[in-house]
């Protein structure tokens, strides 16, 4: 471990009858612990107390007296901490998780640049050359465009209905064959996307964890600090997409094109990803026409909201959040322009 929390309040109350010897010696063992990750080697306490710098009899006395006070001594002549047992046991889970996390993580940026590769191949099979950094969401609308279907796995182009014998590049059937994504090594475009920052992870196709996985994946679109309740997070996106609310491929589009959005001002107005969902945040598209708005569409968006709140002279929708204004969610915030709306219909009349 190269740190572990120490915390002042606990420190003092638990040492206060210690000598100012006794306190920076406790330090010292603390240290060690931790830097070992083990109980202390106290089978020869001559040696413990040469690796601790107690050479006078005074240190060697303190040395002994914090053993007996703070440690436990094993079979074996270590001497445990149970305290620091559960730090090191936390740490070690907290490893295990991030190691975890970042092997999943380089599975699904694996998953997801085979899948372009396919995308990008089947654009390219109808003529159509997109640059090699557009984003995801751009690439979709462009399948959508020339009829190019996208699936988990790969994309292929959408034979047209009543096509009259084969085309072109096509099988005997008229169908163009599916372009399917690979796992290997090299795609075919893949040195073109390379270079990308950020990729949106692929959701896995089908399975529970399927909430799981993209709950991890749009985590990578928002600060850290606005990663909180995972778990509720990815039951959410479970829900929202086993009801048709929407897809996987659009939350993570949509939360990779509001990623530079989120990491505004270090985060400070970027909404935790469980508010961001029961909100429906990914309706606040980067590239919306500003039109949108005025449409009676307004109430299901942020961003719809936000702009008819202050042509209505009322603070945005993520400032009166944060100035205590009167609302803290969208369905309050929505609730006050209405009343806005109809104290000036009255006046009018």
């Amino acid at each position: 471990m190269n740190h572990y929390p120490h915390h002042i309040g606990d420190f003092n109350t638990a040492t206060r009858h210690l000598t100012r010897l006794e306190r920076g010696l406790f330090r010292d063992m603390l240290d060690m612990y931790f830097d070992k990750e083990q109980p202390l080697e106290g089978a020869d306490i001559s040696l413990l107390a040469r690796r601790l710098l107690c050479h006078t009899p005074e240190e060697v006395a303190a040395l002994q007296f914090l053993l007996g006070e703070f440690f436990e001594r094993l079979d074996d002549g270590r001497y445990q901490n149970l305290d620091c047992e559960r730090v090191i046991a936390l740490y070690r889970a907290q490893q295990d998780v991030q190691q975890q996390v970042k092997s999943n993580e380089n599975e699904r940026q694996v998953r997801s640049r085979a899948r372009r590769s396919a995308i990008f191949a089947a654009l390219q099979s109808l003529g159509v050359h997109p640059e090699g950094m557009t984003k995801m969401a751009d690439l979709l609308a462009l399948c959508r465009q020339h009829g190019v279907t996208v699936t988990e796995t790969g994309a292929h182009v959408t034979p047209k209905e009543g096509a009259a014998g084969g085309s072109a590049g096509s099988g005997a059937d008229g169908v163009t064959p599916a372009v399917t994504a690979r796992h290997g090594d090299v795609t075919g475009n893949q040195n073109q996307n390379q270079n990308q920052n950020q990729i949106p992870p692929n959701p896995p196709a089908g399975g529970d964890g399927v909430g799981l996985a993209i709950a991890s994946a749009l985590g990578v679109f928002f600060p850290v600090q606005r990663r909180q309740r995972i778990a509720e997070v990815a039951e959410l996106v479970g829900d929202l997409i086993q009801c048709g609310t929407v897809t996987g491929e659009e939350l993570l589009a949509a939360a990779e094109q509001q990623k530079d959005k989120h990491a505004e001002h270090d985060g400070k107005y970027c909404p935790g990803m469980l508010r961001w969902l029961r909100e429906k945040r990914w309706l606040d598209s980067a590239g919306q026409p500003q039109a949108e708005a005025s449409k009676g569409s307004w109430r299901e968006s942020v961003a719809g909201a936000d702009q008819v709140g202050r042509d209505l002279g009322l603070l945005g929708y993520q400032e009166g959040v944060d100035n205590c204004a009167g609302w803290r969610t969208l369905g309050d915030y929505v609730r006050v322009i209405e009343r806005e709306m109809a104290k000036r219909e009255q006046g009018v009349n």
